[in-house]
This record gives C-alpha cells, structure tokens and sequence, in this order.
C-alpha cells in the first residue's frame, strides 16, 4: 500500500502512481461524507465508486480471481 500525503496538485498524483505502476487508485473525495470513495483500476481505466465499508471485500474478491 501507498498513502501519497505530498503537497502536490492531484493530477501530479495520479500520473506517478500511473507511471510506477500502481493497479488500483483509492480516491479520498467530496463524497467521503456519504461514505464513499472513487476506485480507478489502471488495467482498464475504470472507475466506480464504492462505499467504504465495502472495500475491503471488493479487493478481496479481486484477489481470489
């Protein structure tokens, strides 16, 4: 896991966690106060959002595939 707290726009973000390789991208955003969170896959340039308490069994049904 990668938590990135540097002090730079988010584009500048998402483009080195592109550029290093990083599968999946957990979005922190305005909908944080209805419990949610954007999640980008990287292999096919989708994203959706998912509840926070429901994360962790979405990655774990994409570790057991």
């Amino acid at each position: 896991m990668l938590y990135d707290d540097r002090d730079e726009r988010p584009g500048v973000k998402f483009k080195d966690a592109d550029l290093i390789g990083i599968p999946f991208r957990i979005t922190v955003g305005k909908k944080v106060s209805e419990g949610k969170v954007e999640v980008f896959h990287r292999s096919t340039r989708e994203s959706h959002d998912a509840t926070i308490s429901g994360i962790v069994g979405e990655f774990t049904a994409i570790a057991r595939r």
